[in-house]
């Protein structure tokens, strides 16, 4: 009797230490504590949303491990990703940047955390709030390319977008802005870059009834761009009341010109007889004109040429200009004075009857070889 209870008790002590170690095994592998690392935290994940999408962020990490999750756009190309954030009761807001795969990577934290994603999606429109697009926009653009040597680029080679404003905006009586602050944005700076817009977009006003803007000109510089397509955002805050804005999207095509066609040129001398008007008390600036009449805006080529007299030397009453002439061509001759008192315009004929040059009626001047010069009386 006595060894039975001895054995019986023996198996119930292994059976007891048997169930203790069950537990004991149970409660690190499932519980706060598993494996030795101490409490897990949890990972509070953004809301779904239609514009980005969180991939492979956990719902909880140990203090110390290393995250690693992405956030991709669901329309790359229309969308922007304002800024990605953790936020932790001790750690605060704390901005995550992406490395060079797109990958986002914290430290777990000794607490819980949430991520934030802050991110915009910006289908084409033509109207929003107070703003609309105006109809005549062009929404391709072309590479400007300069038609001759020495060609400059002037503001006026701007591809222009323009706004109108069409409602009302909150706390303006009238369809303007009297205060307001505006932004441009382009979602793909290889195409265009932000230099290429400038520091902010151009305001069209009026006086009538008030100082308001009616509008709004986006230029874009052509020599800054590059082919491709590039969605341009335009953000206005109407600063009469807090929220209230309009934003503009539209995508612009940039294309590469045409390659212009090279055009022979040769060297002429021409030759003004100005000694009839040189010494007219009356004559203030004066300046001969060359005007191409056969140039094509498809041509490498100067399209007129101006001559101004204080440039130019004269000597025995004459002025004498080396004129780069396209072959074929016939030009315009015209004479331009500023005077105080205005003479009757000067009459312009041919000194001579040179050979290969042709001067017609209305000043047309055609050479027919090269090297050719001509003399003309100013009378």
């Amino acid at each position: 009797m006595k060894h039975t209870t001895k054995t019986l008790l023996a198996v119930l002590s292994a059976c007891l230490a048997l169930t203790l170690s069950c537990g004991i095994l149970a409660a690190c592998g499932d519980g706060d504590d598993a494996g030795g690392k101490g409490t897990r935290y949890s990972i509070q994940a953004p809301d779904a949303s239609d514009v980005f999408t969180v991939t492979g962020l956990p719902d909880g990490a140990y203090e110390g491990d290393t995250v690693t999750f992405g956030v991709t756009l669901t329309h790359p190309e229309e969308s922007i990703l304002e800024k990605v954030e953790l936020y932790g009761s001790s750690i605060k807001y704390r901005e995550l940047t992406a490395d060079a795969n797109g990958k986002y990577t914290f430290t777990m934290p000794a607490e819980p955390v949430r991520l934030s994603v802050s991110a915009d999606y910006y289908p084409d429109n033509e109207t929003d709030n107070f703003l609309s697009w105006d109809t005549e926009n062009s929404k391709t653009v072309e590479i400007w390319q300069p038609h001759f040597d020495g060609d400059n680029y002037y503001e006026s080679d701007d591809a222009v977008l323009t706004a109108n404003v069409t409602k009302k905006p909150s706390g303006v009586g009238y369809d303007g802005l009297i205060g307001y602050s505006a932004r441009m944005i382009s979602l793909d700076e290889d195409v265009i870059p932000a230099e290429a817009l400038g520091d902010e977009p151009e305001p069209v006003s009026t006086t009538t009834p008030v100082n308001m803007t009616v509008g709004l000109e986006i230029h874009i510089d052509r020599t800054k761009i590059r082919a491709g397509t590039a969605k341009l955002i335009l953000i206005v805050d109407n600063e009469h009341k807090f929220g209230d804005e309009a934003v503009l999207a539209c995508t612009v095509t940039v294309t590469e010109p045409e390659p212009l066609t090279q055009v022979e040129l040769w060297a002429q001398t021409v030759t003004f007889d100005v000694s009839a008007i040189k010494d007219d008390e009356n004559t203030q600036k004066i300046s001969f004109v060359f005007v191409d009449l056969d140039y094509q805006d498809t041509m490498y080529l100067r399209p007129s040429y101006m001559f101004d007299w204080e440039d130019c030397t004269v000597t025995d009453g004459k002025v004498t200009i080396e004129l780069p002439y396209a072959v074929g061509h016939r030009y315009q001759v015209t004479f331009h004075y500023y005077m105080s008192t205005q003479p009757a315009y000067p009459d312009v004929s041919l000194v001579g009857s040179p050979a290969n040059v042709t001067f017609a009626s209305d000043n047309i001047l055609t050479f027919q070889a090269d090297g050719c010069s001509i003399e003309l009386k100013l009378s």
